[in-house]
């Protein structure tokens, strides 16, 4: 599917930087989620993911992808609804930090909620937890190579 055919489930961003839209829409075997960045200047860049909304066995699927023209990093997550936040580790300079994030959208019909952020450089992403409604962690995904696009799911 291409972006305009994805339907708008949410849209945030930070105080007087980058705007970020969530975009998805498929079917149960062949779901797309796109996260936009629209920067202040008017660039556009983003990454997401496509095939089953998650894959099997695990909680959830994330997306963690750097645009080099503005030194941003984005998260897009897609979760089962047991996952209640998504915690961020990353490191600003060399301070280790952490980010939980709500869900900002949820589809009911495919059992998926969604959680997206956009951070300031100088932030090199480290992992994402997905955690419950009580904070225990359900699954962690390695975020040290997300240059690529890509995040593993640690043992």
């Amino acid at each position: 599917m291409s972006p305009p055919d994805l339907a708008v489930l949410a849209e945030g961003g930070l105080p007087g930087g980058p705007r970020w839209v969530l975009r998805a829409g498929g079917t149960s075997s062949d779901f797309d989620t796109l996260l936009e960045v629209i920067h202040s200047d008017g660039r556009r860049d983003g990454g997401g993911l496509g095939g089953q909304p998650l894959s099997p066995g695990s909680l959830m699927n994330a997306f963690a992808g750097y645009a080099s023209a503005t030194e941003t990093r984005q998260v897009l997550v897609r979760a089962d609804p047991r996952v209640a936040r998504v915690r961020v580790h990353y490191i600003s300079g060399e301070q280790p930090c952490l980010l939980d994030l709500p869900p900002v959208a949820a589809r009911a019909d495919l059992g998926l909620v969604f959680f997206a952020a956009v951070l300031p450089p100088p932030a090199t992403l480290a992992s994402l937890e997905a955690v419950d409604v009580h904070g225990q962690v359900l699954e962690q995904e390695d975020l040290s190579s997300a240059e690529d696009g890509f995040a593993r799911r640690l043992p």
